[in-house]
């Protein structure tokens, strides 16, 4: 299966000045990657991402194992929503990921405080 990527998502959220992922907890490399790649795929009229994470391992040259760990810490981190989709027959096909921070409001406590802790780390 091949995607069009969406060159405005991917641009938007570059970890700049300002940007959202600057308030957000990823801590590796891994995590922000996979973040960049559920980005670069969102689709803002269903407001998900639908990929495999062989498709996402694969575009962001890492493993498998290392995709389904970052998955599971942006999970819990609220910066991802994993949403696990069925055929009609049962079986699980690709998963949709909800990008959490897009939906946040910027004046939430959360963020607040975050920004703080940023202005005065030593």
């Amino acid at each position: 299966m091949k995607y069009n990527i969406n060159t405005i998502n991917c641009t938007a959220y570059n970890n700049g000045v300002n940007s959202p992922l600057e308030y957000l907890n990823i801590t590796t490399p891994a995590e922000f990657k996979v973040v960049m790649e559920l980005l670069c795929y969102y689709d803002d009229e269903k407001g998900t991402t639908t990929l495999s994470r062989s498709d996402i391992a694969r575009d962001t040259a890492m493993s498998l194992s290392n995709v389904e760990r970052a998955l599971k810490t942006l999970a819990l981190k609220d910066i991802i929503r994993i949403h696990h989709n069925h055929s009609d027959d049962g079986r699980q096909i690709e998963n949709s990921y909800t990008i959490a921070f897009l939906n946040y409001d910027m004046s939430d406590e959360k963020l607040h405080e975050a920004e703080l802790s940023l202005r005065f780390k030593s």
